[in-house]
């Protein structure tokens, strides 16, 4: 706070960035410092995040933790089950390794959270980004040309941006003249986990066909649906029969923010699906898509490889066990009080 009120009093020399002493009063200067402290991103607790000073964002933990609960897993964001589950932010970078390729990406990270209930056999994630227009193709009047399936959308039109400077034909020119097409974003797991020699993964970029992926994709239509994928450059084969096991439940965009949270089974019935077990390291590749950048196909943003560990339920002993010994000792210390009292009086 001492910080932000003085870089707001006296500037930054060798910056830009003057001092604003002369035209506020101190108490308004509070006020700001106060309200810039408030936008930092803090945990369930409100303890302020660590910042890495290289990126100016919250410190990468590349483990996202799943947290188990008894029941049904809330559909509600809100709800206390989520708003108590730790979250951590994954860093998102434009798509340039093929085209088309992203080169103006406009979603950099995303927060995630997940639960998993062993009764219910399903497994839920919380995805938060920041997205500052919600992109519907059919609300924009678009239409989309290729399946979903098809991930060559180049054919149809969907371009990257020139990676030219100047004002003719560069970046910042073509900016907001693309086709709106929808907002969307995938999580992507190895349908083999297990099998994967350390550390050997599959390609981050929708698998390989010795290592297929599990992707399951949703977009701003509504649309939910889970895809097998084997190459960069080959279409997602569609799995209909483990698109009917999933639940959107929830898909809001309100104030600048989508929050979308996708319920899958623990364990699916066929070869193709994604096994979940609990204290295992299981390497997630997340994926957005900003419908009003362009984004379709591989014109997206995409992250390093991140691993989801499903935490282990904690004993009922864990709770029993302190709480009796606690009791025992009261009792003890209780029995050994009154000998003493006892003694005293007899010694009287």
């Amino acid at each position: 706070m001492k910080n932000i009120f003085r870089t707001f009093s006296t500037g930054v020399n060798g910056t830009p960035m003057p001092s604003f002493a002369d035209n506020t009063t101190v108490e308004e200067r509070w006020h700001i410092a106060n309200f810039v402290n408030s936008l930092c991103e803090r945990d369930a607790k409100g303890t302020p995040l660590e910042i890495d000073l290289l990126t100016d964002k919250p410190k990468v933990k590349f483990v996202i933790l799943s947290g188990t609960v008894e029941g049904e897993i809330p559909d509600d964001p809100e709800n206390e089950l989520w708003q108590k589950r730790e979250r951590r932010i994954v860093l998102l970078g434009g798509q340039i390794t093929h085209k088309p390729r992203n080169f103006v990406n406009r979603i950099d990270d995303v927060w995630v959270k997940s639960l998993y209930s062993a009764k219910e056999k399903q497994i839920a994630f919380l995805f938060q980004w920041d997205d500052r227009t919600k992109s519907v193709a059919k609300e924009a009047g678009t239409k989309i040309p290729w399946q979903p399936t098809e991930v060559n959308v180049e054919t149809h039109g969907v371009k990257e941006q020139a990676p030219k400077t100047g004002e003719e034909g560069s970046i910042a020119a073509g900016q907001n003249k693309f086709p709106v097409y929808n907002d969307a974003f995938a999580i992507q797991f190895p349908v083999k986990w297990q099998e994967l020699p350390p550390p050997e993964k599959p390609r981050y970029l929708w698998g390989d066909e010795k290592y297929p992926v599990d992707i399951v994709k949703w977009e701003a239509d509504g649309s939910l649906r889970a895809f097998a994928g084997t190459g960069w450059d080959k279409d997602f084969e569609d799995r209909e029969d483990y698109t009917e096991k999933l639940k959107l439940a929830k898909a809001e965009w309100k104030d600048g923010r989508w929050s979308v949270i996708i319920k899958r089974p623990l364990k699916a019935d066929y070869d193709e699906d994604v096994k979940f077990e609990v204290g295992k390291y299981i390497p997630t590749v997340f994926f957005a898509w900003d419908g009003h950048n362009g984004d379709a196909g591989r014109k997206m943003a995409v992250s390093a490889f991140y691993y989801l560990v499903l935490q282990p339920p904690i004993p009922k002993e864990t709770y029993i066990y302190p709480t009796l010994i606690a009791v025992g000792i009261v009792i003890l210390e209780g029995w050994i009080l009154t000998r003493r009292v006892n003694r005293k009086k007899g010694k009287a």
